[in-house]
């Protein structure tokens, strides 16, 4: 998932699956190694769980035809008018 758009499903520490977004857009104004996703879904369990990231461990996975993903070490989220602003620092190897 470059800076493109598309669906992704989200998996937890536990992986346990969290809910599918209909729409991923990586931001490309991040410092240093800080990745920034703009998440947008309609599922309010997946809304609510991104809300409560807070450093914590996710697994992002582009749904479409390149099925890039994003490992975050840790990540944390909060509401960003009609989206979900997902920031963290992905896991390294």
């Amino acid at each position: 998932m470059s800076n493109g758009e598309g669906g992704a499903r989200f998996v937890d520490e536990h992986k346990e699956e969290r809910g599918w977004a209909t729409k991923v857009v990586r931001r490309e104004r991040a410092l240093g190694r800080l990745v920034i996703l703009d998440i947008t879904t309609a599922d309010p369990e997946l809304l609510r769980f991104l809300r409560g990231l807070d450093r914590s461990p996710l697994h992002v996975h582009q749904t479409g035809s390149d099925g890039a993903s994003f490992r975050f070490a840790w990540a944390s989220g909060y509401e960003n008018g009609p989206t979900v602003r997902v920031q963290g620092i992905l896991q390294e190897g």
